[in-house]
């Protein structure tokens, strides 16, 4: 059976009923708004919080990887710079021993000699000593020229005025000898660890 419904309510009443309806679901709807919105603010602050604790942690953590680093970093400084002083002075290496070893073991029994300089930086080799004649004297001159490491052996001519004991101070330029470099050594830096 059809229902049938009555409206027993004036027109300006109804009209008014019309109108409180239509603000109750406006109203419900702002309150429904009002109340997502809410939800979402505090959902967007929640993990703002939560993002800007996870960022400082994240900083703490990288400025102690940093630290514990730096440190490494600074180990590694120091070690580049010894392996650099060690080839420096590896690049200037000469064997001088040999040459030493070779003007003694053909020194002539009548020759003493009391020094032998070598200088690298001037590129120069100094022999001292005495010879027990000047004719000993000059042919050890002429047996230091045979070494072919040697050039320009000179010996002052005021020392070849005495025939016997004579003093003597030979000068000579070595041959093939690499130059040695004025490279002053780093010293590493102290430095002090912040824990």
């Amino acid at each position: 059976m059809p229902s049938s419904r009555i409206n027993l309510l004036p027109p300006s009443k109804k009209e008014l009923s019309d109108k409180l309806i239509k603000f109750i679901f406006f109203k419900e709807m702002v309150e429904v708004i009002l109340l997502v919105a809410a939800f979402l603010s505090v959902i967007l602050l929640w993990s703002w919080y939560v993002l800007q604790n996870q960022f400082n942690d994240l900083s703490q953590s990288a400025m102690l990887v940093n630290r514990e680093y730096s440190h490494y970093n600074q180990e590694i400084r120091k070690l580049n710079s010894v392996v650099k002083q060690f080839n420096t002075a590896n690049k200037s290496y000469y064997p001088l021993s040999p040459k030493i070893l070779e003007l003694i073991e053909k020194l002539p029994n009548n020759i003493k000699i009391n020094s032998i300089s070598i200088d690298r930086k001037n590129n120069s080799v100094a022999i001292s000593g005495v010879a027990k004649t000047r004719d000993a004297l000059l042919s050890y001159q002429a047996l230091l020229k045979n070494y072919s490491w040697l050039s320009a052996i000179q010996t002052p001519t005021s020392q070849l005025f005495q025939k016997e004991n004579v003093n003597f101070e030979m000068k000579a330029i070595p041959n093939n000898f690499p130059p040695l470099n004025d490279a002053k050594p780093t010293k590493p830096s102290v430095e002090r660890d912040s824990q």
